[in-house]
C-alpha cells in the first residue's frame, strides 16, 4: 500500500499525509528492536511520507518564487514545514556509526536552512525577531567543505536563549488558544463563514498556521546552533573510525602478505591474539580474610577492585541541607541549656551586694542565705589580711 493512500485505497490529500507523518513521529517511542522490521519503524515510515510530499510539492510548484503570501491557500500553509519535519526525523533516527550520524545531521542542517530560506522569501510569514536571528546564522555549503565547519557558530548568549524560549512559549500559548477556539466552533456547529470573536474559520486557521511557522523557525534556529557543535564532535569521531579501519586494513594485508610466518597469531579481524598461558606458571590464589569483629569474609581482590575509582580524599557524609539542620538543632540545644543554667544561677545563694545588683533583695530566702555567705567571707578576710600572702617581699635587691 502506498503511503499516499489510506486503508480503503482512497488517495490522501497532502494535508492528510502530513498529519499522518506527524502522528508517526509521535509514535517513535514504541519498542522496535527487530532488524527485519526496520523499514516499518514509525520514523522511517514518516520520513518516506515526507519525502514523497517534498517531491510532490516541487513537481506541482505549490510554492513558487514569484508568489506572495496572499496567493497561498490556507490549507497549503502547513506544507511549508515539510523540510522542518524531515530534519527533525533525521535527527531522531538511530544510527550504528558516527559516519551515519554525521550524514544524517548534515542532511538535517540542509533541510533546516531550506525551510528558513523558503519562509524568509515569502514576505509576512516570519516576524522581525525571527528574521534577525536567522540572518545572524551564516549559510554554510556542506558539500564543498571536507570538515564541517572549520569554525563553529558563535554560541548564543544566555539572554538570547531566554528571549528565544519566551517567544516560543508565547507562540505555543497562542496556538493552544486558537485550537481551543476551533474546538469551540465545532461544538457550536458553526459554518465556515460564520464569525466568532472576529474570526471565521479560514482566518483563524491562517493565523494559527503562521504562528506555527514562527514557532518552527525558532526551533530551527536553536537546532542549528546545537547541530553545529555536534558536527564538530562527529567530525573527530569519523576521523577516528576512518583511521581505525585503515589500520585494520593494513593488518589484514600484512598477514596475507607474510603468509602468517614470523608474526604473532591474529584473529579474523586482524587483531593480535594474546599468547597462550604458561603451563609452568603457578596459580594465583585469591586471599580470603575474616573480619575479627563481625566474622564476615573479606576477599582482598574484591576489596582492591572496589577501591580502584575511589577518591583519595574524604568524601562528604552529609549534604549542605543536612549540615544546616544539624547546626540549627545544636544551636537550639545550647540556647535551651544556657537558659536553664541562667535560671539556676538566678535562684542560687550569693552575697547580698550581688542580690542588690540583680534586684533580688526582696527575696527573704536568698537574703538569709546571703547573710551566711557574707559572714563566711568576712571571716576569711580576717584570717587572710591583705598582703599576707607576699612571703618573698623582703628578699632580693630593693633597688629593682
Amino acid at each position: 500500500m502506498s503511503s499516499a493512500e489510506s486503508e480503503d485505497n482512497q488517495p490522501m490529500s497532502l494535508s492528510a499525509q502530513l498529519a499522518k507523518a506527524q502522528a508517526l513521529m509521535g509514535d517513535q517511542d514504541q519498542p522496535n528492536s527487530d532488524e527485519s522490521s526496520a523499514k516499518t519503524h514509525p520514523l522511517v515510515r514518516a520520513l518516506s511520507i515526507l519525502e514523497n510530499l517534498q517531491e510532490h510539492i516541487q513537481q506541482a510548484a505549490i510554492f513558487s518564487t514569484n508568489e506572495y503570501l496572499s496567493d497561498i491557500q490556507t490549507s497549503s500553509l502547513p506544507l511549508l514545514a515539510v523540510e522542518f519535519h524531515m530534519a527533525k526525523v533525521y535527527l531522531q533516527l538511530r544510527t550504528s556509526s558516527s559516519t551515519s550520524r554525521n550524514t544524517h545531521v548534515k542532511k538535517a542542517v540542509d533541510l533546516f536552512h531550506l525551510f528558513l530560506h523558503r519562509c524568509d522569501n515569502l514576505e509576512g510569514i516570519l516576524n522581525e525577531d525571527v528574521k534577525t536571528q536567522y540572518s545572524a546564522i551564516p549559510d554554510i555549503n556542506l558539500d564543498q567543505e571536507e570538515e564541517f565547519p572549520s569554525k563553529p557558530l558563535p554560541s548564543p548568549s544566555r539572554d538570547e536563549k531566554i528571549a528565544r524560549y519566551r517567544q516560543s512559549k508565547e507562540l505555543k500559548n497562542k496556538i493552544s488558544q486558537m485550537n481551543a477556539q476551533l474546538s469551540q466552533r465545532k461544538r457550536l456547529d458553526l459554518q465556515d463563514h460564520e464569525e466568532m470573536e472576529g474570526h471565521d474559520e479560514d482566518s483563524l486557521l491562517r493565523a494559527m498556521y503562521l504562528y506555527q511557522m514562527n514557532e518552527f523557525a525558532l526551533d530551527t534556529v536553536e537546532e542549528l546552533y546545537s547541530t553545529t557543535m555536534e558536527l564538530q564532535m562527529l567530525q573527530m569521531a569519523v576521523k577516528m573510525e576512518r583511521d581505525r579501519d585503515h589500520m585494520d586494513h593494513h593488518r589484514q594485508t600484512g598477514r596475507h602478505a607474510n603468509g602468517g610466518r614470523g608474526q604473532a597469531p591474529m584473529d579474523s579481524r586482524g587483531f593480535v591474539r594474546p599468547p597462550p598461558p604458561d603451563p609452568n606458571q603457578r596459580m594465583k590464589m585469591t586471599q580470603v580474610l575474616q573480619d575479627p569483629v563481625t566474622g564476615e569474609l573479606i576477599f582482598k581482590k574484591q576489596e582492591l577492585q572496589a577501591a580502584v575509582f575511589r577518591p583519595s580524599w574524604n568524601q562528604p557524609t552529609m549534604s549542605l541541607e543536612e549540615l544546616g539542620d544539624k547546626e540549627v538543632r545544636e544551636a537550639m540545644e545550647r540556647e535551651a541549656k544556657q537558659k536553664v543554667a541562667e535560671d539556676k544561677a538566678k535562684d542560687a545563694p550569693r552575697r547580698y551586694e550581688y542580690l542588690v545588683r540583680d534586684g533580688m533583695e526582696d527575696n527573704a530566702d536568698l537574703v538569709d542565705a546571703s547573710a551566711k555567705i557574707d559572714r563566711e567571707w568576712d571571716d576569711w578576710k580576717d584570717e587572710n589580711p591583705k598582703g599576707s600572702g607576699n612571703k618573698m617581699g623582703d628578699r632580693g635587691d630593693r633597688n629593682f
